[in-house]
């Protein structure tokens, strides 16, 4: 017999510091952890991004990307340029990996993933916060 759930559709909140690196041409994806978790069996339906003030020197990104990721799940599409999402007192949103949603196959904590830069990243600065939408039954499994 289906149950009619209202909490479904959910909203993950999380604010992350952009990780600051002292060299250029870095290679490594510098990670921060969001402090949130998104639990296996998720559906992830959208992806928005909004910095409430100001993110210090954001041009030294350049072409960086910005992804978040449940452990070593990817969510959005990687063509997300850093400096065009967090942009102070502006919601970017980022398109997820497949239009339709991805299926969270393992949870756990958010983490907003920020590619290298050929930039300076040592004098970058802020913060910013990450609203990632998804569909969960938790007794799904039950009936």
């Amino acid at each position: 017999m289906a149950k009619h759930e209202f909490n479904i559709k959910r909203v993950a909140f999380g604010n992350f510091t952009i990780p600051a690196n002292t060299a250029a041409n870095t290679a490594s994806t510098l990670s921060a952890d969001c402090g949130v978790y998104i639990p296996k069996g998720a559906i992830v339906t959208g992806i928005r991004y909004f910095a409430l003030g100001a993110i210090t020197n954001v041009s030294a990104f350049k072409n960086a990307t910005i992804n978040p990721s449940v452990a070593a799940q990817v969510l959005g599409t990687n063509n997300l340029v850093a400096s065009a999402a967090l942009i102070a007192t502006n919601c970017v949103s980022q398109v997820v990996v497949t239009n339709a949603g991805v299926y969270v196959s393992v949870g756990g904590p958010l983490i907003v993933n920020l590619a290298s830069s050929d930039g300076d990243r040592s004098a970058i600065a802020g913060t910013a916060d990450i609203y990632v939408e998804y569909l969960y039954c938790s007794d799904r499994d039950l009936t």
